[in-house]
């Protein structure tokens, strides 16, 4: 069990590493952090912004402590319960980050795209890193290392 608990203490810390400085580099791009001709009072909002997004992305971090669930034979033997102590939390929040703001803003094609990028830019790094991690402990699983 001490072996478990290890290797998920390090996956999360990785996740956690990982998202955080893609989500970051991701929404400097989006938000035009790099842009030195913004005026001050546009720099103070979108520095705004992006600390608030970031915090969004260590919380959403924070929430994936659920892999810790596979310290349960149970939910480590059943590859669909495990996919789910992975990903289910950044899913769940993807989806309805894009649905409350669909219902807001409308369904235009715009307004998608809009809101997919930014919803992207703070989720699908988590949710990237959180599937290749899977992977990773489902190819450990078939070498039969933690069984």
């Amino acid at each position: 069990m001490g072996k478990l608990t290890g290797y998920f203490t390090i996956t999360w810390l990785i996740i956690l590493i990982v998202s955080f400085l893609v989500s970051r580099f991701l929404l400097i791009q989006l938000l035009g952090l790099d842009d030195d001709s913004n005026e001050w009072w546009m720099a103070i909002i979108t520095g705004i912004s992006f600390i608030y997004s970031l915090k969004f992305v260590f919380f959403l971090t924070l929430s994936s402590v659920t892999i810790f669930l596979n310290l349960f034979k149970k939910i480590r033997n059943n590859w669909f319960l495990s996919l789910l102590t992975y990903s289910l939390i950044p899913l769940l929040t993807f989806s309805g980050m894009i649905i409350g703001d669909m219902i807001e803003n409308g369904n235009s094609f715009e307004a998608i795209k809009s809101i997919a990028k930014f919803s992207g830019s703070l989720v699908l790094p988590h949710l990237a890193c959180t599937l290749v991690c899977f992977l990773h402990f489902r190819k450990l699983m078939g070498n039969e290392k933690f069984n």
